[in-house]
């Protein structure tokens, strides 16, 4: 693979994943917004994209999952990484001097308590993301901080007032890598697809998609929905499960869902993130 682009611009978490993702990159490409990152994988200024799908303080990035369902997009792989935050300033000053805070909102979100404990009297500021708020720092005052990331205060040169500032230190956000291609199968697979059930509402239209899961052992490992726009009350649903779409019984499953729903497409089958399997293993805590 040659470019992977990522939701910019330097210094987001968004290109800290990026590099974790384990693939051979010749070139990270910084893109301001996800729906043009993605739209640049459909045209092919770039091979795949790397975008944040979900956090496991503020739920999913609802975004990400419109643009999967309009989209002609397969996930390819995915990966996990800590979220921790830090307050950052262009020079060394107290926290009380601090009068306005600006990162990207769900990061202002996750460290409101910090915020609230340490600092006094100052204004909120929203921006695109965190890296965004600490690159405008260069052109603000002195009573201006940002939450970013330690790395994102490197590439700006500015001062770290405080670290590891995030309300719940369980922080973890997901990122999804997105090509045309999709991937093929490994040895521990996950499965993404977004359904609409019938068109004609009846009790247990969710119980009757889910239910092929049950009945044929597959594990369903998230659920997600998000309205249809179309009318009040019609809603489609984001499900992940275990093992790949390859597999005779979810094969089966899926075959009857193109049945049992009004529509049914397969986000794709990609290697399954063992980060946190991995973090529960080292503190013994059992799933």
């Amino acid at each position: 693979m040659n470019k992977l682009g990522y939701l910019g611009p330097t210094g987001t978490f968004t290109e800290i994943a990026a590099k974790k993702y384990q693939q051979e990159v010749r070139e990270y490409v910084p893109y301001s917004d996800i729906k043009s990152l993605l739209e640049a994988v459909l045209e092919e200024d770039i091979d795949q994209a790397i975008v944040p799908v979900e956090n496991s303080l503020e739920g999913a990035v609802t975004l990400t999952l419109d643009l999967l369902v309009e989209l002609d997009l397969k996930i390819n792989n995915e990966i996990i990484i800590a979220i921790e935050h830090s307050l950052l300033a262009k020079e060394q000053v107290k926290l009380e001097q601090i009068k306005h805070v600006i990162s990207h909102r769900q990061a202002l979100a996750q460290c409101r308590k910090f915020l609230e404990e340490n600092l006094v009297d100052y204004q909120i500021h929203i921006a695109n993301s965190t890296a965004e708020a600490v690159k405008k720092l260069k052109n603000l005052n002195g009573c201006w901080a940002a939450i970013g990331n330690q790395q994102a205060a490197n590439y700006y040169d500015l001062q770290i007032l405080a670290n590891q500032i995030q309300d719940n230190q369980e922080n973890w956000t997901r990122f999804i890598v997105l090509d045309t291609n999709g991937n093929t199968k490994s040895n521990q697979d996950k499965t993404s697809i977004v359904c609409s059930p019938q068109k004609k509402d009846h009790p247990g239209a969710l119980y009757d998609i889910l239910h092929e899961f049950a009945i044929r052992g597959i594990n369903l490992t998230r659920i997600e929905s998000r309205p249809a726009r179309k009318l009040l009350g019609d809603y489609i649903f984001f499900i992940d499960f275990e093992g790949h779409y390859q597999e005779p019984e979810i094969k089966e499953a899926l075959e009857i869902l193109a049945v049992k729903t009004s529509w049914c497409t397969l986000l794709g089958s990609y290697p399954r993130s063992t980060v946190i399997d991995e973090y529960s293993d080292q503190l013994g805590v059992e799933e």
